[in-house]
């Protein structure tokens, strides 16, 4: 088991990774939202039984949440326990966040994608008509779970998508676990619990660095953690596709517009795509016409647009970066890279 700790606004957060996490040892007087079909983790707790997937952050669903709260006496001394994937974490991140102004939250990732990005860093959102993530808040949990255990019995598409969010630590943040990752494929596909531990937590302490460092998103650092998210949340969006599939497209475009644009050297771009692609992650990805427009008309209304630029963090080498400004048109148009 190896833990660590990240500041923030709200005091710190425990992050835990391993495999049998004792989970009353993190919480106090409990409530329990849970995806179906999954163990409780404090049986006994009051529960919330909630369907997993995108659908899950919505309105309609959020209100479920605030009455089961209000239902189980939920004041500030409870604890939300949040048991699923990143869909249902973020929900129970924007519930917890706004109950009573603020309830102690810990998050029980239970896919592997859920593990490495939407349990750590406090963003909570849920989705309104067409757009993702529209309506949101920040609000630190005190713990993340990251019990492996979860990880052994989901299915493989569902595994390897979550490569996409690791290996877009590496190419932004970190070259040396860039090249760690190129080395080790073969096992991290296998589930090899040294390298998945591994991978897990080294993308958890990158994701944390960035979170400390600009917890609101108010200095431009964590739009790093956007890399591959701005073309990829639109293709998401229109194509029905996983997070971390529609994520390994994203960075593909991205990354192509950067080499176009002169910002990163073309080898690069394509030795990234051959590492997503060797996860078996897309990228290429077949789509009409009128899909492809749609997609385009996301990302140029994408929520990182101010006025009549969009920022985007631009990757020039692996563990290398900054924050540049595009025309809405310009960033759109890298949809078209990843078609086949």
């Amino acid at each position: 088991m190896r833990r660590f700790y990240y500041r923030h606004s709200r005091g710190v957060t425990e992050v835990v990774v391993g495999r049998g996490v004792n989970y009353s040892d993190y919480v106090e007087r409990p409530v329990v939202v849970i995806e179906e079909g999954l163990r409780n983790p404090l049986p006994g707790a009051p529960a919330l039984v909630l369907r997993g997937g995108e659908s899950v952050k919505s309105l309609d669903v959020l209100t479920q949440v605030y009455q089961f709260l209000h239902d189980a006496e939920a004041d500030r001394s409870t604890t939300l326990v949040a048991v699923g994937g990143g869909a249902l974490l973020d929900l129970a991140t924007f519930a917890a966040g706004t109950y009573m102004r603020g309830i102690p939250l810990v998050q029980v990732p239970t896919t592997l994608l859920a593990m490495v990005d939407a349990a750590l860093g406090g963003k909570g959102a849920v989705d309104w008509g067409p757009v993702k993530n529209l309506v949101g808040v920040f609000h630190q949990p005190a713990a993340v779970l990251g019990d492996l255990e979860w990880v052994s019995s989901l299915p493989q598409r569902i595994y390897i998508s979550a490569f996409a969010e690791v290996v877009k630590y590496g190419v932004a943040l970190d070259g040396d676990f860039y090249e760690w990752l190129r080395r080790n494929v073969d096992p991290l596909l296998g589930r090899s619990e040294a390298e998945l531990e591994e991978a897990v937590f080294r993308s958890l302490r990158l994701k944390a660095a960035v979170v400390e460092a600009d917890e609101f998103e108010e200095r431009g650092i964590r739009q790093v953690l956007n890399v591959g998210h701005t073309v990829g949340h639109a293709l998401e969006r229109v194509l029905g596709l996983l997070h971390g599939e529609a994520v390994s497209l994203g960075i593909v475009a991205e990354l192509r517009l950067w080499a176009k644009l002169g910002y990163l050297a073309e080898r690069y771009a394509e030795e990234v795509r051959a590492l997503l692609a060797a996860f078996g992650l897309p990228t290429e990805v077949k789509a009409g016409r009128e899909q492809v427009e749609a997609a385009k008309r996301l990302v140029r209304y994408d929520k990182k647009r101010r006025g009549d630029y969009i920022y985007v963090p631009v990757v020039v080498r692996p563990g290398r970066w900054f924050l540049e400004r595009l025309r809405p048109g310009e960033v759109a148009e890298a949809v078209e890279y990843v078609l086949s």
